[in-house]
C-alpha cells in the first residue's frame, strides 16, 4: 500500500527510504516466520524463531514510526501533548521572515511540504525552496498577496480539496494569516527587519499578537476618556491605542495643509496618555515644541522632514521618558544632536539625510555607545536598492475594441518609461507615462520604473491582443481535466488571462484528451485569423500541441478542413512562458468553426518529462 501511495508523488528523502526498506524487510521476515510455522511441524530452531519474531516487532514499530512521520510530521507523537512555549521576540532585532513567518510555515505547513514529503513538489522549510515554488508555480507573488497561490489555498473553504492546511490539520489563526498576507504584500523579502515597519502596520501588530515582545512596557496611568479620544480624532489626526487594551496612545498627523497652531494644543486633555507622536513633514513651530514638552509620557517622536532647529531640539530635554526620536531630512547638526543624546532614556535616533557628516556621527557614536545612531546607508550605486517592478492594470491581455491601461507603483514619485511596439524602454524613443492610455490594436507593452536614489526596476512586459468576434454558442467534444476545468468553454472568450497558478480558474488543462471545440455563430462571420493562447512550462510537462486543425462551414455536417498547422517546440531553456499560435483562415464567411488540436502521445525525447503524456493549457481563443 505504501509503495502505491508513493506513486502519487511528493515523497522522497531519508525518511521515505527508511520507511520503504524497513517495510520490505518486515514483509520478507514475516513471510519467513509464516513459512517456519507452515513447513516446520517439528518446531526445530525455536530460538531462531523467537529472535525473528522480536526483530519483526522492532521493524513493525520502525515502519509505523517512519510512515507516520511522512504523513503527520516528524513530531507527530509529542506535538499534541507538548505545550510549546511562546517565543517572545525583541522588535529591534527581529527578522520578519526568519523569526516570525518561517516558524508558522514549519508549524502549520511543513508536515506536508518538507524534504522528505514534498506535496506538489513544494518545500516550505527554507527561503530558497520557497522561492523555487512547486508544480503549480510560484508560491507567492511579491507585492500581491491576494493573487498569491499560498494565500489562495489558505483562504479556501475547509472542505475544498486544495485547502492548505487540509481538513484535519491545525489551521492558521487570523493573526497568522494577516502576517503572511502583510509579509507578501510588503514585498516578501527574506532579510527585512521588523523595526523597518511602523508600529501601526498590520504586519507589526500581527507579529506582536502572535509572539509578544520581550520586556513589553506596562504603564502606570489610567486610560483616557473614550469620548474625548473620539472628539479629538479627525481625518488628519488619527489617535489609536498603542496596543489592544493599553492606555497608551499613538498620535499620527497627516496633511501639512491641515496642521494648525491648535493641532497639538488640542491634545492637552489626553497628554498623559500620549506615548508616541508622528509629526513627519508637518510645519511645526516653536510653540508646538513647547506643547510637546507637556507630554511627559512621550516615548517615541517622529520629526522627519520638519524644520526643527538645534535650539528647539534642545528643549526636548524636558521630556523625561523619550526613548526614540527620528530626525530624518532635518537640518540638525552635531551640536544639537549631542545635547539630545545626553537625555537619560534616549536609546535610538534616526539621522538619515541630515547636515551631520559621517565623521561627526562616528564621533558621537563613540561618545554615546549605548545609543544607536541610525544614519542609513551610503548612496553609492553598490548599496542602492532596486525598485520593485511596476504594476500594469488590468493584468489581462485580451480585449474587444480597446482597453484602458494604467501603470502604478507603491512608491511615490516613480517615473515610468514605456514602449508599445516591443522595443526597449531604455531607448530615447520610449514614452514617459503621465496618465492611463488606451490600446486599440495588438501591441507589446514594455515598462521600466526609475527614481532618483534608486536602481531601476526590472522590466515588465504585457502583450495585448484584440479579438473581434464572440460565438453565440461554444461546445467541447472532450472535457478538460477536473482539476483544471476553469469555466469550461466559457473560458475561451472571457478575455481573462491565465496566470502562474494552473488552478486559478482561467486555464483549461487537457491530458490524454485532445482539445476539440465547436463555435456557432448567429450570422456568418468572415475571419482571417484564429489564434490560440497557450501556456508552456516544460518542467511542469506543459507543452504545445503537435498539430492544430481548423474546420469551417455552414454547420457541423457541412464543414471542411481549411488549415492545418504543425507547431515546432521551443528549445529547452528558451521556451516562451505564454504563446499565441495564430492560424490563417481563408477569407470566406462561416457560421460554424471547429478547432481541434492533436497532442503528442508522449513528450519527445530530449525534453523534460520525456516519455510521459504532456499537458495542454489554454486560456483564450482569438477570432479576427
Amino acid at each position: 500500500m505504501g509503495l502505491l501511495l508513493s506513486k502519487e508523488g511528493g515523497f522522497e528523502g531519508t525518511t521515505y527510504e527508511l520507511h520503504k526498506y524497513t517495510g520490505v524487510g518486515l514483509s520478507l521476515l514475516t513471510l519467513g516466520l509464516m513459512a517456519y510455522i507452515r513447513f516446520n511441524p517439528a518446531k526445530k530452531f525455536k530460538n531462531l524463531f523467537a529472535i525473528g519474531l522480536n526483530i519483526s516487532i522492532i521493524l513493525l514499530l520502525l515502519v509505523g514510526h517512519f510512515g507516520a512521520s511522512l504523513t503527520h510530521g516528524e513530531d507527530f507523537i509529542m506535538a499534541p501533548v507538548m505545550q510549546k512555549e511562546s517565543k517572545e521576540l525583541d522588535p529591534e532585532n527581529t527578522l520578519v521572515f526568519e523569526d516570525a513567518v518561517l516558524p508558522i510555515l514549519k508549524a502549520k505547513c511543513a508536515s506536508c511540504h518538507n524534504s522528505d514529503k514534498a506535496k506538489g513538489g513544494l518545500i516550505l522549510t527554507d527561503s530558497s525552496s520557497i522561492l523555487k515554488g512547486g508544480e503549480n508555480g510560484k508560491v507567492f507573488t511579491a507585492g500581491n498577496a491576494l493573487t498569491s497561490l499560498m494565500i489562495e489555498r489558505i483562504m479556501l473553504d475547509i472542505e475544498h480539496e486544495h485547502k492548505m492546511p487540509p481538513k484535519g490539520k491545525p489551521q492558521l489563526s487570523i493573526d497568522e494569516v494577516a502576517l503572511l498576507k502583510s509579509w507578501i504584500q510588503s514585498g516578501g523579502k527574506f532579510d527585512v527587519p521588523l523595526s523597518s515597519f511602523a508600529v501601526q502596520d498590520t504586519l507589526y501588530q500581527s507579529v506582536k499578537s502572535i509572539y509578544g515582545f520581550i520586556g513589553a512596557e506596562t504603564y502606570d496611568f489610567a486610560s483616557a476618556d473614550e469620548s474625548e479620544i473620539k472628539k479629538l480624532n479627525t481625518a488628519y489626526r488619527i489617535i489609536t491605542p498603542l496596543d489592544a487594551g493599553s492606555p497608551a496612545l499613538d498620535v499620527n498627523f497627516y496633511g501639512k495643509d491641515f496642521f494648525t497652531d491648535k493641532s497639538l494644543e488640542e491634545l492637552q486633555p489626553i497628554a498623559e496618555q500620549i506615548v508616541s507622536v508622528n509629526l513627519s513633514s508637518m510645519p511645526i513651530r516653536k510653540e508646538d515644541i513647547q506643547t510637546l514638552k507637556k507630554f511627559k509620557n512621550l516615548r517615541i517622536l517622529n520629526l522627519n522632514n520638519s524644520k526643527i532647529t538645534n535650539e528647539e531640539l534642545t528643549q526636548l530635554n524636558d521630556l523625561p521618558n523619550l526613548k526614540s526620536i527620528s530626525l530624518i531630512g532635518t537640518q540638525i547638526t552635531k551640536d544639537g544632536l549631542s545635547k539630545l543624546l545626553k537625555m537619560p532614556k534616549v536609546r535610538k535616533v534616526f539621522v538619515w539625510n541630515t547636515a551631520l557628516k559621517p565623521a561627526e556621527i562616528e564621533a558621537l557614536q563613540k561618545e554615546f555607545p549605548s545609543i544607536k545612531i541610525d544614519h542609513g546607508f551610503k548612496t553609492d550605486d553598490s548599496q542602492k536598492l532596486a525598485l520593485t517592478p511596476p504594476k500594469i492594470d488590468p493584468g489581462r491581455s485580451f480585449f474587444q475594441k480597446e482597453i484602458d491601461v494604467a501603470i502604478t507603483h507603491p512608491i511615490k514619485g516613480v517615473q515610468f518609461r514605456y514602449t508599445l511596439d516591443g522595443t526597449n524602454p531604455d531607448t530615447s524613443t520610449a514614452l514617459t507615462y503621465k496618465a492611463p492610455f488606451k490600446v486599440n490594436k495588438n501591441a507589446t507593452l514594455r515598462v521600466k520604473a526609475s527614481k532618483e536614489g534608486w536602481l531601476p526596476s526590472n522590466e515588465v512586459r504585457q502583450n495585448y491582443f484584440a479579438t473581434i468576434y464572440t460565438p453565440k454558442k461554444v461546445t467541447l467534444d472532450y472535457q478538460p481535466n477536473p482539476q483544471y476545468k476553469g469555466r469550461k468553454e466559457q473560458s475561451f472568450f472571457d478575455l481573462e488571462s491565465g496566470g502562474s497558478n494552473n488552478a486559478d480558474g482561467k486555464w483549461l488543462g487537457f491530458q490524454g484528451n485532445d482539445l476539440s471545440t465547436n463555435m456557432f455563430f448567429d450570422q456568418p462571420v468572415q475571419l482571417d485569423t484564429l489564434a490560440l493562447s497557450i501556456k508552456q512550462s516544460y518542467n511542469e510537462h506543459i507543452y504545445p500541441p503537435e498539430f492544430i486543425e481548423i474546420w469551417a462551414g455552414t454547420d457541423s455536417l457541412n464543414m471542411k478542413l481549411v488549415n492545418k498547422v504543425k507547431l515546432d517546440l521551443d528549445e529547452v531553456g528558451k521556451s516562451r512562458y505564454k504563446r499565441i499560435i495564430a492560424c490563417h483562415v481563408p477569407s470566406q464567411k462561416f457560421s460554424f468553426i471547429r478547432l481541434k488540436t492533436k497532442h503528442y502521445s508522449k513528450i519527445p525525447q530530449g525534453f523534460p518529462g520525456e516519455g510521459n503524456p504532456p499537458w495542454l493549457f489554454v486560456d483564450e481563443i482569438i477570432l479576427k
